[in-house]
């Protein structure tokens, strides 16, 4: 993984609450609304900033989008917020980036929670359905409906359709990508590859979905050579997006964890 340092994009973010600050990091084409609901929860007992990374939502688009580069996004805002310590969550690609910011930065770490991703190699999946996206005929999408049709057939799944297609805004010219989607793109391997991890002391939390396969039992083991002091949490009815399908279940977890002894 590369290491040269790049200036840090200006991250856009939303604010709930107020009390020890927990940082949250969306997955690949989410942005901070995906975790709204659970940052309004939790906002009761923190001050939970829910960020966008360069490339999505509201925040800037810059290449390379790579995990060392979205660690010195989140340096740069920490910085510019005066919070020399946090706790973090990261959901996915958010995850792994959450868990390379744990392994550069442990102090600035007070505890680290990861929802559905280890820090293995990942397949990748998403490939074909990146291809779609960037082979879209946005000059023939004049409603939503449009682009739906148009990429059912290269995205069967209706969910994974719509997700992806949240990334999709109208302006004055006709439809636009909201997601930096060739940064995406050329970054797209590199998010899959493993991440690098020296391992540390940070008490961490896995937060998994049962009905998932992106951190297997067979992979645990390895996650906790690397965080000793990791424990982990299936949620047992839920997949890749665990804070979706069981946001109950995610929040109890949540809070056991960052209320309870490190």
């Amino acid at each position: 993984m590369p290491s040269t340092r790049s200036t840090p994009v200006p991250l856009h973010y939303r604010v709930f609450g107020d009390g020890p600050p927990l940082v949250i990091l969306h997955g690949l084409f989410g942005c901070w609304h995906n975790w709204s609901p659970v940052a309004r929860a939790l906002s009761d007992r923190f001050r939970v900033l829910a960020v966008d990374q360069r490339n999505h939502g509201e925040s800037g688009h810059a290449e390379p989008l790579d995990y060392e580069r979205l660690c010195d996004d989140l340096r740069g805002l920490l910085g510019e917020l005066g919070l020399p310590r946090v706790a973090l969550l990261g959901h996915s690609m958010g995850g792994k980036a959450a868990m390379l910011f744990a392994d550069r930065f442990p102090e600035r770490v007070e505890r680290l929670i990861v929802v559905d991703i280890g820090p293995g190699a990942c397949p990748p999946v998403h490939r074909g359905a990146i291809e779609a996206l960037c082979g879209l005929e946005l000059k023939a999408v004049s409603r939503l409906k449009d682009a739906e049709r148009l990429l059912a057939p290269a995205i069967p799944d209706a969910a994974l359709r719509l997700f992806l297609l949240k990334n999709l805004a109208r302006s004055p010219a006709g439809f636009r990508w909201k997601v930096g989607l060739e940064a995406i793109r050329r970054g797209y391997e590199g998010l899959c590859a493993a991440l690098p991890l020296r391992g540390g002391p940070t008490p961490a939390l896995f937060v998994c979905g049962g009905r998932s396969e992106a951190l297997p039992d067979a992979d645990w083991p390895a996650v906790q050579r690397i965080f000793p002091r990791a424990r982990r949490v299936v949620i047992p009815e839920a997949g890749h997006w665990v804070h979706a399908d069981d946001e109950p279940g995610v929040l109890s977890a949540v809070r056991a964890f960052l209320e309870g002894p490190a």
